[in-house]
């Protein structure tokens, strides 16, 4: 099992599972923008474990990283969630996706209601939002947070 990260209450292990995109969206370190980032690795999850030398392994999130808005593009080791370019924040826990497409399918289960299920089926990321935490999937939550997506998606 891949160890949760350190971000927050709602990155629980079981929304987290499975690891990470071997292509993500994050945030450009150099200007803030949506900067494209691919693992070294392929397709495989993220991290990805690899011998260490010492008859052990060690975790790899290695990959390039490639700007757009400021030409940046140079090898990077990811800091997941930290990084990601689509995250938001909600009652102190932090909600992320690996891309926009992802935000927006979140966004379309969220909003779905009694349909959710149909919603979720039809989504490349059924899986996660099936492991989406309780705080972000109930009723109270729904107008903030599709407000909340929507402004991020606009400035994407």
């Amino acid at each position: 099992m891949i160890p949760e990260p350190s971000l927050g209450p709602a990155m629980t292990e079981r929304y987290y599972n499975k690891g990470i995109a071997p292509k993500l969206v994050l945030a450009c370190p150099k200007c803030g923008a949506g900067a494209r980032f691919e693992s070294l690795y392929g397709d495989q999850p993220l991290p990805v474990l690899l011998a260490d030398g010492k008859a052990g392994t060690k975790q790899s999130w290695a990959g390039r990283l490639s700007c757009l808005g400021c030409g940046l593009n140079r090898t990077h080791e990811v800091d997941w969630p930290r990084e990601a370019f689509y995250q938001l924040e909600y009652r102190g826990e932090t909600l992320w996706a690996f891309d926009r497409a992802m935000m927006a399918d979140i966004a379309a289960y969220l909003g779905a209601g009694p349909d959710r299920d149909t919603v979720r089926r039809q989504s490349p990321h059924a899986t996660r939002l099936m492991r989406l935490p309780k705080t972000f999937l109930s009723a109270r939550a729904r107008e903030t947070l599709i407000t909340k997506i929507e402004a991020l998606l606009g400035r994407g």
